[in-house]
């Protein structure tokens, strides 16, 4: 939480800064010249903002309200303060400032529209749906292309889960972006066509969520919750061919995400007349990527489960290698330790394997903002970015001193 929250009073600040820069341009009103440096030039300025890059924000706040003081120009300074109030979970006093802040006379358009940018991030910190919609709905009428408040409506239509109207808005901020930017505006678009596609399949319109989850993986071929799903409504309609390339064609476009149709697939091929199927596919995935751990995982479940835990056994002593820490391993060795006679040279690899480690339950961690869950998710749940979960691991020491080497 440390981290994103100064990662957003920076992006906060960031944008404090930037509207002065642009505010340069307007320095004339009523006849006079108006020095805005003069505040941004003091030293409280300057040991406000070494003070947030270090993460101290209340000190930050007292050193940049100092610096607003000097004069009543700083709108930026007075903005920064009221995100800084945000970030810290003062809410209320950060609506006030902002607030104050438009009723100051003479506003410029372009000031208007990023103060009111400020309190529309106010009211969604706070709860405030309606309140936040109006706010950033305001600034794209007095600045449409406004990056910033597009994609706070964006994540509030996601909250929602109002999917179209999040689409709607993506399309938008597509057209305006860098061509860098275009795949990661396709990986959206795909996960929100996705989840229009689950609307329409719980509504019963099949071939609508055909449809979506199809158009899902033309834009990004690597969305791997439309493979899922489209093979789970082949698979319902008796198309088990289809269902069952649907899920081999994720493993080949997202190896990483394998894992998540080992289930699908065993059950599926002995309807499809390849009852042996599964494990020559995992022992493909092995050969092919030596350090997945859960294609051993799923494999010595399937040896498990026909009278082989010997086998199975030795599988996932190999996954312990890359995932000493891994509970399902874990859990996996104790059942299938119930089913052999306790060799005990087996069991004492496992203790020399395990010893020393500390067990934790498959976590991924968002990589935009370090939230943690025991579950992949496709969106986080805290900053609301799509496909960001990556499973986090320990590296075992032989990985790390084979780097090395």
């Amino acid at each position: 939480m440390g981290d994103y929250a100064l990662l957003a009073a920076l992006v906060a600040l960031l944008v404090g800064l930037t509207v002065g820069k642009a505010w340069e341009r307007y320095k004339l009103r009523d006849g006079r010249w108006i020095d805005r440096r003069k505040a941004r030039e003091s030293p409280h300025y300057i040991l406000g903002l070494n003070f947030l890059v270090s993460n101290q924000i209340d000190l930050a706040i007292e050193e940049l309200t100092r610096a607003a003081r000097l004069t009543t120009e700083a709108l930026e300074i007075d903005m920064v303060l009221g995100n800084l109030y945000r970030e810290k979970g003062q809410v209320g006093r950060a609506i006030n400032i902002h607030q104050g802040l438009l009723q100051r006379p003479k506003l410029t358009k372009l000031e208007n529209a990023y103060v009111l940018l400020c309190l529309g991030l106010d009211f969604r910190r706070g709860g405030f749906v309606d309140r936040a919609l109006e706010a950033f709905t305001e600034v794209l009428r007095l600045d449409p292309r406004n990056r910033y408040a597009l994609v706070n409506l964006e994540k509030l239509h996601e909250e929602q889960h109002q999917w179209l109207e999040a689409y709607h808005i993506r399309q938008e901020l597509a057209k305006g972006s860098e061509p860098e930017e275009q795949p990661r505006n396709q990986q959206i678009l795909a996960f929100l066509e996705t989840q229009l596609g689950e609307v329409a399949r719980k509504q019963g319109d099949a071939p609508a969520a055909r449809a979506k989850f199809e158009s899902a993986i033309d834009l990004d071929p690597k969305t791997a919750p439309a493979y899922l799903s489209l093979g789970d409504m082949k698979l319902a309609d008796g198309q088990v061919e289809q269902a069952i390339a649907n899920w081999e064609r994720l493993i080949e476009v997202s190896p990483e995400r394998a894992y998540l149709a080992f289930d699908r697939l065993e059950a599926a091929y002995p309807r499809s007349g390849r009852p042996d199927h599964f494990p020559d596919l995992c022992r493909q995935i092995i050969q092919a990527k030596p350090n997945d751990w859960r294609a051993r995982l799923a494999l010595a479940r399937y040896l498990a489960g026909r009278a082989d835990p010997a086998g199975a056994f030795e599988l996932l002593l190999e996954a312990l290698v890359s995932n000493p820490h891994g509970l399902s391993v874990h859990e996996e060795i104790w059942k299938t330790l119930l089913r052999l006679d306790l060799e005990r040279t087996l069991v004492e690899r496992y203790m020399d394997l395990t010893g020393r480690s500390v067990f934790y339950l498959d976590p991924h961690v968002c990589l935009r903002c370090r939230y943690r869950s025991t579950e992949l998710l496709w969106q986080c749940p805290q900053c609301h970015e799509w496909n960001t979960f990556v499973e986090e691991r320990i590296t075992p020491a032989k990985d790390t001193e084979e780097t090395q080497n």
